[in-house]
């Protein structure tokens, strides 16, 4: 048996009812939250499988992990507690089938869930960076391009799909630690060398949700929280810029929805992300907490550990397969995490 079968075979035991039930002592007074993006409209688009959704989510329930939401989350770990073994779930951008798909499957299920709005994307002000080289790789007939890349000058080639997914994923890894000006200015560059015409508003595939949209997944049970104007790396932005990004943002939702969750999401959301700078402006600004992309497990000891721990709220990518999901929220993750000296 390869290592690969034996994992496999490893993880399906979780399934098997009871079997995850040895790992709760590790979950005391810990939350997992989760972090999605995309729902797929079809068996031929990206994003996640409702049916495997909605059997993570049944899972769930059979098994008994309060499903809470964001707001819960946060008043509770702000009083020193939290409901053992909750799930969070969370929902990054502002996509058209966050509300038009994700919000009924998560009403079936009595499931909160929190999804953060880019305002100026839900605006009609421009479409996510990513999404633009997305269509420009999509949509030219040429196999190769060579175009300048901050200091660096790239050339990209491919003779097939695999190859020009490559080259997509290698250039937005690229564009993800630039500033927006230099990331326009590399996306405008490769439309102009691949002969590609970016219409000015995104494509049916790429479209934001409405604020009438919104307001219509609200009345279903979701709620929403702020993740900028206009998606930067929150540290490579001025001063100016930082107060109209995050300023902006919760500002909008106050205005349009009835009760927007006063905690932030940062855009890319690694450590490096952001600093002090822009926790001192969320104190300001009366938001009570801020979501990471990195994996861990929300606790009371970690929320209280210092005056920045608020606005660290780490998640885990909600993974694709039942069985890795219940490794997660089952507190296997921790286990391993203590077994390696890194968990807490």
């Amino acid at each position: 048996m390869t290592l690969a079968a034996f994992k496999r075979t490893a993880l399906s035991v979780l399934v098997v009812p009871g079997a995850a039930r040895v790992f709760r002592p590790f979950m005391r007074d810990r939350a997992t939250v989760f972090m999605l993006h995309r729902f797929a409209r079809d068996l031929h688009s990206g994003g996640h499988s409702v049916p495997a959704l909605r059997s993570a989510l049944a899972w769930m329930r059979k098994n008994r992990h309060p499903l809470i939401s964001l707001r819960e989350l946060v008043d509770g770990l702000e009083r020193g507690e939290t409901p053992s073994r909750a799930v969070v779930f969370t929902i990054d951008d502002g996509y058209a089938e966050q509300a038009t798909i994700a919000a009924s499957l998560f009403a079936e299920f009595d499931c909160p869930v929190t999804t953060f709005l880019t305002t100026g994307f839900i605006d009609g002000q421009l479409w996510l960076w990513w999404d633009r080289i997305e269509y420009v790789f999509s949509q030219t007939t040429h196999r190769d391009v060579s175009l300048a890349v901050g200091d660096d000058m790239i050339a990209y080639r491919w003779s097939n799909d695999g190859e020009r997914r490559a080259a997509l994923a290698d250039l937005i890894r690229r564009c993800k630690r630039m500033s927006n000006d230099s990331k326009n200015a590399t996306i405008a560059q490769l439309a102009v060398a691949l002969e590609v015409d970016l219409p000015a508003r995104p494509p049916e595939q790429f479209a934001p949700m409405t604020w009438s949209n919104a307001r219509d997944a609200e009345h279903k049970g979701m709620s929403f929280g702020p993740h900028t104007v206009t998606h930067p790396i929150l540290s490579k932005t001025s001063a100016e810029c930082l107060e109209h990004e995050i300023g902006g943002s919760w500002q909008r939702l106050r205005a349009e929805l009835a009760d927007p969750v006063p905690v932030f999401c940062y855009p890319n959301g690694e450590r490096g992300d952001y600093g002090p700078r822009e926790i001192a402006l969320f104190q300001r600004l009366n938001l009570r907490g801020a979501v990471l992309s990195t994996p861990g497990y929300a606790s009371p000891q970690a929320f209280h550990r210092s005056p920045s721990a608020p606005f660290e709220i780490p998640r885990y990518s909600l993974p694709s397969r039942l069985p890795l999901v219940i490794q997660v929220v089952a507190g296997v993750e921790r286990v391993k995490g203590i077994w390696r000296g890194d968990g807490t």
